[in-house]
């Protein structure tokens, strides 16, 4: 549909998104009107920018937990020989 809204809740805010409500914000543009150019809610927008005035930066913070043991390369390999020979074990 034409002009229609679309939100995406559940998604995080892509390195063009950030860059984008940083510059509207610094060129004086309100929240709200920020969040409507960009699909974003206000509080998502009010997240960003405050980030970047409390620590200078937008980029994702990293996260806890525990380190990979082995690549996304070795863990495709591993699919594809289930596929290959279904009974062989882990």
């Amino acid at each position: 549909m034409p002009g229609k809204r679309v939100r995406r809740h559940i998604s995080q805010l892509s390195e063009f998104e950030r860059g984008l409500i940083i510059g509207m914000k610094t060129a004086g543009w309100s929240t709200r009107r920020v969040a409507g150019q960009v699909y974003r809610s206000e509080y998502a927008v009010r997240n960003c920018w405050e980030q970047w005035t409390r620590e200078g930066t937008h980029a994702r913070k990293t996260r806890s937990g525990a380190t990979r043991k082995i690549t996304r390369r070795e863990d495709r390999g591993i699919v594809r020989q289930v596929f290959v020979n279904p009974t062989v074990t882990r």
